[in-house]
């Protein structure tokens, strides 16, 4: 059965990251699994209110028994498991670790939670979270609008690698029932082949056309390098998520997006799915 891991720092955003990894797990079936890491760190979670009895330092467990008693009776996947682990040690190795060990599809995490909890948990650590996942991971907000109807925005680039990202979003736009905008980005470079870019977004569309019934669409733009040209656009299209894949190369210069990610996480108002890909 394919899961996906939740990591929870007990943090608003990340407790609306295991509200949409309930969501999505009922359409493809899978199971649930949050992680929590503990740090050291003595803190108390916003959802546990007033409550002086309830917000007893330490005791993750119980605030993870909370939350399965709270989203369980929406989670309605026949057989399927929704649980929980507490680790300890470095967080993004900590996670990374346990998608490895489940074998999970998606990581899904809620970003700059600071409420009570210090930023570095799933703040500042996002980019390096998505720099070392095994699989997808969706970064997400509690103001990010996250409701039908979707549109992914898929930014396309120069490098081959780029069309590796494409069976994912493909498969992620069919259960969100989403429109599909693929962004040709257009660099002027005299070490690129001109209209690569153009060709890949068109194998693109034709991949969504072929292998699912969603409404698909090629953009040729002429792309500066900045983030805030792409999220802008994004904008445009009433983008629901941004979809860009993680070169694992060693060469930063692989692709365009290695430089940028890191921006791209901090400054998207838009939900971010991040796909690892490899030569």
């Amino acid at each position: 059965m394919k899961r996906i891991l939740v990591p929870i720092d007990f943090s608003d955003n990340s407790v609306f990251a295991l509200q949409v990894a309930v969501d999505l797990s009922n359409q493809l079936q899978a199971a649930v699994r949050i992680i929590h890491v503990q740090t050291g760190q003595k803190y108390a979670p916003e959802f546990l209110g007033d409550n002086p009895e309830a917000r007893v330092l330490g005791q993750s467990r119980k605030w993870l028994d909370l939350l399965i008693e709270k989203f369980l009776p929406k989670y309605h996947v026949e057989g399927g498991e929704f649980d929980y682990k507490v680790r300890e040690g470095n967080v993004v190795r900590e996670i990374t670790n346990q998608a490895r060990y489940d074998d999970a599809s998606l990581i899904i995490v809620g970003t700059h939670g600071i409420s009570g909890v210090e930023e570095k948990w799933l703040g500042s650590n996002a980019y390096r979270l998505v720099s070392h996942a095994p699989c997808p991971v969706l970064t997400i907000r509690k103001d990010m609008r996250w409701a039908a109807p979707h549109n992914i925005v898929l930014p396309i680039d120069h490098h081959k690698l780029t069309r590796k990202i494409v069976p994912v979003v493909a498969g992620l736009g069919k259960l969100l029932k989403a429109e599909i905008s693929i962004i040709s980005l257009q660099k002027k470079s005299k070490w690129l082949v001109p209209g690569r870019s153009d060709i890949y977004a068109i194998q693109a569309e034709r991949y969504v056309r072929n292998n699912t019934s969603l409404k698909a669409s090629v953009i040729k733009f002429k792309w500066g390098g900045d983030v805030k040209n792409i999220l802008e656009l994004a904008h445009q299209k009433s983008a629901t998520v941004i979809a860009i894949h993680l070169n694992k190369s060693a060469d930063p210069f692989d692709s365009f997006f290695r430089p940028f990610a890191n921006e791209l996480l901090n400054i998207s108002d838009i939900p971010v799915l991040v796909v690892p890909v490899k030569e």
